[in-house]
């Protein structure tokens, strides 16, 4: 009797193995939300390094933030449960573009480069991009004043490849969207230095290894408003560059980015959109 039992035991776990693994291996590229209500799960890529539109909580698990109140109504819109992976900001896009989630939802600014293997909804939120430095300098007054310093920033995100002089970022572009090389706006750092999260560029900014630090501006006043920095750190007046954040789908996903944006009309029409932007921007 044990062993038939045993054997029992053996079989089940072989079947929620075999099951996992299938699940583990669906391609979610090109699932539309009809495709996505049936899959039954809606499966978010982002980066909770991103307070306030993604954080973790105080238990140390649960991701919440702006975008993430918006991807659980996506999920409660469409009928389905949903899953938010925490993973690298430069792993976000992948994750949509190699079929590992439906959307990525992490502050993501658009771009023609990133548009070229991704889909984008419309604009979300309009951001910029700023400066912070040591409350004792004086000498960075400016994006020009970058000119020789050391300076840190998120790996993946637009105020690193600022600091690195990204082509797509740093310059400015002419009427027909060619980039103007001899126009930069900002002065070129000396040494451009990626972390894996603001946070921790920040830290180094403290401790003297940087000269500053570029940032999107509500993660960076998140950064420099915590108790431990206060007083340490500053966020200069004048942005570095203004932007605007979008949810990505894989590209040609027109079905569901077309969803997401109908989406989006339906929350501001519900009154969703307004409570969401009074609860983490007031």
């Amino acid at each position: 009797m044990k062993k038939k039992l045993l054997i029992v035991i053996a079989v089940v776990l072989v079947a929620v193995v075999a099951a996992v693994g299938l699940t583990a291996c669906v391609d979610l590229a090109g699932m539309g939300p009809d495709e996505i209500k049936e899959y039954g799960t809606l499966v978010i890529a982002t980066n909770a390094e991103f307070e306030p539109f993604e954080y973790f909580d105080k238990d140390g698990k649960t991701i919440i933030g702006w975008d993430m109140d918006i991807a659980r109504e996506l999920a409660r819109l469409l009928g389905v449960k949903v899953d938010i992976q925490h993973m690298e900001f430069d792993s976000v896009l992948s994750a949509v573009s190699t079929g590992r989630a439906h959307i990525a939802m992490a502050g993501i600014s658009i771009n023609p480069t990133r548009d070229e293997t991704v889909d984008f909804s419309e604009n979300v939120f309009d951001s910029t991009q700023m400066i912070i430095v040591r409350s004792d300098n004086t000498d960075i007054q400016d994006a020009f004043d970058l000119e020789g310093k050391v300076v840190g920033g998120q790996n993946g995100t637009v105020g690193l490849q600022l600091a690195q002089m990204s082509e797509d970022w740093a310059y400015d572009f002419d009427d027909e969207g060619n980039v103007l090389l001899d126009s930069p706006i900002l002065g070129k750092p000396a040494q451009a230095k990626g972390f894996q999260s603001g946070a921790l560029a920040v830290t180094d900014l403290i401790n003297g290894k940087l000269d500053a630090v570029i940032l999107d501006k509500y993660p960076a006043e998140a950064i420099v408003s915590k108790a431990e920095n206060a007083g340490k750190v500053k966020i200069l007046e004048t942005p570095v560059f203004e932007d605007a954040y979008a949810f990505a789908v894989s590209e040609g996903n027109k079905a569901l980015a077309d969803w997401i944006n109908s989406a989006i009309a339906e929350m501001k029409e519900s009154g969703f959109w307004e409570q969401n932007m009074t609860k983490y921007f007031g």
